[in-house]
């Protein structure tokens, strides 16, 4: 059985950064409480590990959650966060730090400046994900498409339309999406915001296919990054699993395979995805 790892793997250069801020956070305030306001990355290890330094994870309405906090240190998600929301964190004097990727938020910044210069924006996102929320907060000229069908209820008057999305999406979805709202705005224009370690991982299977007859894709079920690689593999009719730990494979699947890629979400830890390819070869 041959096994191709697919590079990049692991986590990508945003989360790398976030997990070394927050150990430096936590040392810079070892007597402070520490509050995580939504899931730092979308991945169960990466959270548990945040438990272990005594960081509370909070979920849930974000400006109810400062609301329940009066002192401590706050950290907000890697997805972005509504402006008032942090701006409300630093006014009833907690200690602030907004952890959005780097790539979430030139795409906030850019969306902002598109409103500014009079343009509505279509935003093109997962319905209540955090950094669709964190969009979606900027402006009421920002209408929301989720699906194909959303784009049939838009009723925008403004001809100065931009088109963007969310960081974390299928591009075939978003290809499909996107050719809609040409046929009901031809002259909007069109910005995509997939970030690179996103994009390159799904090209993968555009460039590869009917290389291997099995495709096990590593990552946390609530990762949005991690369902649209899997996404991607079965439009392209790929024999794709997705799974957390190697414990989780099934075994059956695995028999007559004999050329497999393994693949991972952008918020997978390195060693995970590195002891499910040794695993898998030593079989």
């Amino acid at each position: 059985m041959n096994v191709t790892l697919l590079k990049p793997y692991g986590f990508c250069k945003g989360v790398y950064n976030v997990i070394n801020y927050i150990n430096e956070i936590v040392a810079k305030h070892p007597n402070e409480n520490i509050y995580c306001i939504g899931q730092l990355v979308h991945n169960e290890i990466v959270m548990k590990k945040l438990l272990s330094l005594n960081i509370k994870v909070l979920t849930g309405d974000k400006s109810k959650l400062i609301d329940s906090i009066n002192k401590g240190v706050v950290i907000f998600s890697a997805h972005g966060t509504d402006e008032k929301i942090v701006q409300k964190a630093k006014e009833k004097g907690l200690i602030v730090y907004d952890a959005a990727c780097p790539f979430v938020k030139q795409e906030l910044n850019l969306i902002k400046n598109k409103v500014l210069g009079d343009n509505d924006v279509i935003y093109i996102g997962v319905k209540n994900h955090d950094e669709s929320n964190a969009a979606l907060a900027i402006s009421n000229k920002i209408h929301f498409v989720g699906t194909i069908d959303d784009v049939n209820n838009l009723e925008i008057t403004n001809k100065n339309i931009v088109v963007i999305n969310q960081t974390t999406l299928s591009i075939l979805d978003l290809k499909e999406i996107h050719n809609k709202i040409k046929e009901k705005f031809p002259s909007a224009t069109f910005i995509d915001e997939i970030c690179n370690s996103t994009r390159l991982r799904q090209e993968f299977f555009y460039k590869n296919k009917d290389k291997f007859d099995g495709v096990i894709i590593v990552g946390d079920k609530n990762s949005n990054n991690t369902n649209a690689l899997k996404n991607v593999a079965e439009k392209l009719n790929y024999n794709v699993i997705m799974i957390d730990n190697y414990e989780n494979i099934d075994l059956k699947w695995l028999e007559r395979k004999n050329n497999i890629l393994l693949a991972s979400g952008t918020s997978t830890p390195n060693e995970v995805v590195q002891d499910i390819c040794e695993k898998i070869k030593n079989r």
